[in-house]
């Protein structure tokens, strides 16, 4: 990139609060938040998920994971039921509520994605994925290094 005034870990921010702004409102409906969002989603695809693993899946802290399960349970989006290996965890089950939902809550999302891309070549839109899953790797692999890459320390 010549012009690295051109942030893009600025514009990424700016992409995430105005899509958590976009959620807020469209989500309501829903009954759903923008933070319950992704673990009501994980919950359609992993039934039977840990807290623990649902924090591993969504990507966040604990403490943020405890405070959706509970708020999800409360609004009667999923159940807890004890393990029956390992008494000291809870898997986590969407209620049939949940999974009523669930295909209108994706098709909500699908919709918002199509608006997110809509006048960018199908091509360009693919690269600028592709160039997105890089950047998560390369912060994974930061997150996970105790000691600094080469690129790093050349860039310090």
């Amino acid at each position: 990139m010549e012009n690295m005034e051109k942030s893009i870990g600025r514009m990424i921010t700016l992409l995430s609060r105005k899509c958590q702004c976009y959620f807020s409102r469209e989500l309501a409906k829903f009954d759903l938040t923008a933070a319950e969002q992704p673990f009501f989603m994980a919950l359609q695809h992993y039934e039977g998920i840990t807290q623990e693993e649902l924090t591993a899946v969504v990507c966040v802290d604990k403490s943020a994971t405890a405070r959706a399960v509970r708020s999800l349970e409360q609004k009667g989006f999923l159940t807890r039921e004890e393990d029956q290996n390992n008494r000291r965890q809870n898997r986590i089950y969407p209620t049939e509520k949940a999974r009523q939902m669930g295909p209108v809550v994706r098709k909500e999302l699908l919709r918002f994605n199509a608006m997110m891309i809509q006048g960018i070549p199908p091509e360009t839109a693919e690269l600028v994925y592709e160039a997105l899953e890089k950047m998560e790797e390369n912060f994974e692999e930061i997150l996970n290094s105790k000691r600094p890459t080469k690129k790093q320390k050349e860039l310090q």
